[in-house]
């Protein structure tokens, strides 16, 4: 496995449950490739995102989603999608891992 550079679309908003997250998606966009999306909740978000990006940037994009619970991170290759229950927070510089 390889890390590799990517730019990553971020979205947030609020869900009671990671199931709803991608059922919103689907019903957005039937056919979206949900496993090129990663729905990040809880208490490790930090965590989660470390996966992805910079301390730095982690702090910049927990900031950025304000009174939201839930991150979604749409994967390269992966389009955006925004709805009345998801906004974009910006296109953040990270990276992912890929098979070498």
């Amino acid at each position: 496995m390889v890390r590799v550079a990517a730019e990553i679309p971020i979205a947030s908003g609020c869900f009671a449950s990671q199931p709803l997250v991608f059922a919103h998606l689907l019903d957005e966009r039937p056919g979206i490739n949900v496993d090129q999306i990663d729905v990040i909740q809880g208490a490790n978000m930090r965590t989660r995102l470390g996966g992805y990006f910079p301390p730095t940037l982690i702090t910049k994009i927990l900031t950025e989603m304000e009174a939201d619970d839930t991150l979604v991170l749409f994967l390269p290759k992966t389009p955006l999608l925004t709805s009345a229950m998801l906004r974009f927070l910006g296109t953040y510089t990270g990276t992912v891992v890929r098979a070498g």
